[in-house]
Parts: structure tokens; sequence; C-alpha cells
């Protein structure tokens, strides 16, 4: 039984793409999260390609792209090219492991966005906590570590990403998990 494609979003003959450029704002983030969900639809097991370069963004918004790859069965690989900074880089190494790419020129930064708020609010600290959680989760290291690199705004190339565990390779473009 062939499906109806839902339109420009998950046409069949495009690779499933989910672009993630510029400031993640509200709005960003839930053009990806309508996407995300939309492809998952489409197809459970085909994979969906999370295309990273974004520079600034806000936590609360990275957590919620984030939930929203955890809450689909299709698997999202990520590729970063050029900056990658802040919460965006928690979103690039949460892809499924294996397909967590980007290209030789990518610099990933760890410099968080002052919300312009009180960053020291106890929900501001909550989520940061929360991100540094899934952040040491998916790159193996201690949350000390990544609270520090936080703090300190470490910033890794491509080839210092693979070596820290942000991500698996550098490549031309993503690599896709067969479904």
């Amino acid at each position: 039984m062939s499906r109806r494609s839902t339109g420009f979003l998950a046409s069949r003959s495009l690779e499933r793409r989910v672009p993630l450029r510029g400031h993640l704002d509200s709005q960003l983030a839930s053009c990806c999260i309508a996407r995300l969900l939309v492809l998952a639809t489409e197809d459970t097991h085909k994979p969906i390609v999370t295309y990273i370069e974004s520079s600034t963004g806000l936590v609360p918004e990275a957590l919620n792209v984030i939930s929203t790859m955890n809450g689909i069965r299709s698997p999202v690989a990520t590729f970063a090219r050029g900056l990658v900074s802040g919460p965006a880089v928690v979103i690039a190494a949460h892809g499924k492991k294996g397909f967590r790419t980007a290209e030789a020129t990518a610099k990933f930064s760890l410099i968080l966005e002052k919300s312009g708020k009180n960053d020291d609010s106890e929900s501001h600290q909550s989520y940061l906590k929360l991100l540094v959680q899934i952040f040491a989760s998916d790159t193996g290291r201690s949350e000390a570590e990544v609270m520090r690199w936080f703090s300190h705004g470490a910033i890794f190339t491509a080839a210092q990403a693979v070596e820290q565990g942000l991500i698996d390779a550098v490549s031309r473009g993503p690599v896709l998990p067969t479904p």
C-alpha cells in the first residue's frame, strides 16, 4: 500500500533532511520539531539527517529538539558544518551513534548565549544541568568535565570533536544508517 506524502517536507525524491541553521530560538526549534515529526510519521525506519550550522541558541529550545529526537523511531544522523555553538553542539552530539559527522572545517564552541535574563535563575540552572547530563552521556565524558567545557567556553575543531566524542567522523557529507 502506497502512502501519500504530506508535501514538500517529506518529498520522496529528496533526502530526508532537517536544517537547523541560525539562531536556535523557539521558532527554529518548532520548525525542526515539526519536520522531524512529519518525516518520522511517513516512514518510521528511514533515517533523517539534521544539518546543523547554528552559532547561537537557547538551552530550553535545544532540549525540546532533543526530546523530539528521543521520541521518534527514525534514526537521526547529524551533520555539522561551519560554526556550531552552545546548545546546537549538544544536538549534534545527540545524533545516532556512528552517524554523527562534521565537515573538516567545522568548529564546535561550547560558549552558551546569555539569555538577557538572570542566568543564575533556578530554571536556567536546571536546564543547564539537564543539558550537561545529556551531553556527558552522548560524549562519554564526565558531567564535571562537560560543565568545565561550558563554563570556560571550550572550542574544538572537527578532528578534536571526534577525539572528545562529540561526533564520530569527519566527512564531506552525512553518513546514513541503513534502514
